[in-house]
């Protein structure tokens, strides 16, 4: 029979080798070779005038994207030919912006609801088309501040409001943008954050009260907050809501599967060299407000 000072020693032999073990296998590293993506050309364009005017400056961005692990920022898109066509032959010219690359703009662009859009872009080769109609804008009834708990606040804290009523008609979708201080709180094509937008399946026709789109940012007396709700299409809309479930997607077993959102940008050259991004026409309608 050991001893106990044999039988100690063995002890601290195993579970030095245990500590071992579990050590290794806790630095192992492992190396993800992922293969290198075709760059893609990425398009921002969102026509969009205010209910009731004729026409409104636009802007249009392009960019490239990056490799999966690239920290880099997206390049932008020179020297392309950028078009918007109606669906009377009438064409608009985007200019490239000296100032701000991968930029392009059109001043006083009329816009028709109901007219179609179609959107031309030339470059590196390829041609790249797009075509959506013009939605109708809904207008608001009132912007005002309301209470709300918040997970990590001890107590309300007021959050920006809105009353409106949806149109009879079905089928209306609408995306909301909010400013404070001049700051937009969510880009126009945010891959980081999901946008706040809505299908009226479930309010046709009735009076939406105490709708607060961004519920999650507080706001202080003092503050100016400005609140746009844009019109948008059902092919927007579902764009939008997949590209949302991708940006919440937490990995859990009952996320949604990892998957590339496509977008209305067709490549007429390469069909199977899709541009991402989307192509949207809506008016819209805003309320600005100081918070008290």
């Amino acid at each position: 029979m050991p001893s106990t000072s044999e039988f100690r020693r063995g002890l601290r032999l195993i579970t030095a080798a245990l500590v071992s073990v579990i050590a290794t296998a806790c630095e192992r590293v492992v190396t993800v070779n992922a293969p290198a993506s075709e760059t893609r050309l990425v398009v921002e364009a969102r026509l969009e005038r205010e209910k009731g005017a004729a026409s409104a400056d636009q802007q249009i961005r392009l960019s490239t994207t990056q490799g999966v692990f690239s920290t880099v920022t997206p390049s932008a898109v020179r020297g392309a030919t950028v078009d918007v066509v109606d669906d009377s032959g009438g064409k608009t010219v985007f200019a490239e912006s000296t100032a701000e690359p991968g930029v392009y703009r059109a001043s006083a662009m009329r816009l028709d609801v109901g007219r179609s859009y179609t959107l031309e872009i030339a470059w590196s080769g390829d041609q790249y088309r797009a075509t959506e109609r013009m939605q109708a804008g809904v207008e608001m009834d009132s912007l005002f501040f309301r209470p709300r708990f918040g997970q990590l606040n001890p107590g309300p804290t007021l959050r920006a409001t809105i009353a409106a009523k949806d149109p009879g008609t079905p089928k209306n979708f609408y995306l909301w943008d909010q400013w404070i201080d001049g700051r937009r709180l969510v880009s126009p094509d945010s891959e980081v954050n999901s946008r706040v937008i809505a299908s009226d399946e479930l309010f046709n026709g009735s009076p939406v009260r105490n709708f607060q789109p961004y519920d999650g940012w507080s706001v202080s007396a003092g503050q100016l907050i400005r609140v746009r709700q844009f019109s948008i299409s059902e092919q927007a809309y579902r764009f939008y809501l997949t590209l949302s479930q991708q940006v919440d997607n937490d990995g859990s077993p009952f996320g949604v599967p990892a998957s590339s959102v496509r977008g209305n940008v067709a490549n007429v050259s390469r069909p199977s060299r899709v541009a991402l991004g989307y192509f949207i026409a809506g008016e819209y309608t805003e309320l600005e407000r100081r918070v008290p």
